[in-house]
């Protein structure tokens, strides 16, 4: 199709590092703000009182990144949505590293080129493994997704 894509990563501050390293022997994939932008980071808190959570021997872990929820924040906060906007990006297509396989579908593009939808999902049932992570949340107003 004639046309770059760019490959990029959405880290956490604990994976940036490594993940880098790892990645270093494929300048091609791009480096530095160009490969990756850190995800922000949140409060871990008490269950009893959800107070925030205080570990004296490792105040690193007092902090938790919140996930994929925190793509368009963390993309914008970054200036990362910015610097892609400025580069003529217009599409993008994101998965989360637990669906390793995936991969871009033409006709899933041809779809928002057509019809100028500003979000699609793909969701499945989940199953008794699928007790990690996060949920579709509807607003009551017009069932569009929060």
């Amino acid at each position: 199709y004639k046309t770059d894509l760019a490959f990029m990563l959405m880290n956490s501050f604990s994976t940036s590092a490594d993940t880098l390293a790892a990645l270093a022997k494929y300048p091609e994939l791009g480096t530095g703000s160009d490969l990756e932008f850190v995800q922000n980071k949140a409060p871990k808190v008490t269950a009893a009182d959800l107070t925030p959570a205080s570990w004296e021997k490792e105040p690193g872990h007092e902090w938790c990144p919140p996930g994929h929820g925190d793509l368009y924040p963390a993309m914008l906060g970054s200036g990362t949505l910015d610097k892609l906007l400025g580069k003529g990006f217009k599409y993008m297509f994101v998965s989360n590293s637990d669906n390793l396989g995936a991969t871009m579908d033409l006709k899933v593009l041809a779809h928002f080129v057509k019809t100028g939808a500003p979000f699609m999902m793909e969701v499945a049932d989940r199953t008794e493994a699928d007790k990690k992570g996060g949920h579709l949340a509807k607003k009551k107003s017009d069932g569009g997704l929060l």
